[in-house]
């Protein structure tokens, strides 16, 4: 095991460690988040939605839950269980779609067990959440037919997406829906700006738990990487000030 394999270790200690004493602290001094626009105008989408008997629809994106991509999809899958608490009493519950089969097998266990915690199990049904198609552009094909058919009026996409995520966005737009969009993606961030009614800049994406009321170790966790983006500038700061005055790092 190298340094870098140990540093490593020890950073994520350290992440851990602040995670915990900070999520035993919510309850005293909770966290507040400053207010996104795009998530207050979701709550109220959701909403007209509920009342209107429409679906809402959650794209947890096009890529993988192995390696790089998983990110964002991960976001999706941890805002998934609030807003299927939220659509639960609506005539026409929540319904979630990916282009990867392990995140499609994840979606439905976290909406199994959302409706197992509600006291609702009767009410879960495996279609409610699955593998649309198994490339970009095949998924996408495919959303024409499905935000009809399932009568969609609120769209979410929060995960990987590539130059199809503009198409998928522009597809719930067409359908007349509330489109919130984000990704992990900087060009598809950059598409999502013209062609999504709410996009998320940035890492805005994975705060979606959070601002949608998961747990407090959701809020902790924003904190915590707060605290932790101080450090790193601090400490990126000394070494450049180091490194001009002279001495070796």
């Amino acid at each position: 095991m190298g340094l870098n394999d140990l540093l490593s270790i020890a950073l994520l200690a350290v992440f851990v460690a602040l995670l915990l004493a900070r999520t035993g602290a919510e309850l005293r001094w909770p966290t507040t988040l400053r207010t996104l626009p795009a998530f207050e105008e979701l709550r109220r989408a959701i909403e007209r939605a509920v009342e209107a008997g429409e679906r809402v629809h959650l794209s947890l994106g096009t890529g993988t839950l192995i390696g790089g991509e998983s990110g964002s999809a991960l976001a999706g899958l941890t805002a998934l269980s609030q807003i299927a608490e939220v659509t639960l009493d609506s005539d026409r519950p929540l319904v979630v779609s990916s282009g990867d089969g392990a995140i499609a097998a994840a979606s439905q266990d976290a909406l199994r067990g959302t409706y197992a915690r509600l006291d609702a199990s009767a009410r879960f049904q495996w279609t409610r959440a699955r593998m649309l198609a198994p490339s970009p552009f095949s998924y996408v094909a495919t959303l024409p037919g499905m935000l009809d058919a399932e009568r969609v009026s609120v769209q979410l996409l929060l995960g990987h997406f590539g130059r199809e995520g503009a198409l998928a966005a522009d597809m719930g737009t067409r359908q007349r829906a509330f489109v919130l969009a984000g990704t992990d993606s900087v060009p598809t961030q950059a598409q999502f700006f013209a062609t999504a009614d709410a996009p998320l800049i940035g890492e805005e994406v994975f705060a979606a738990g959070a601002y949608l009321g998961a747990s407090g170790m959701q809020r902790a966790s924003l904190r915590v990487q707060d605290l932790l983006r101080v450090v790193l500038i601090v400490l990126i700061g000394i070494g450049t000030l180091l490194r001009t005055l002279g001495f070796g790092l």
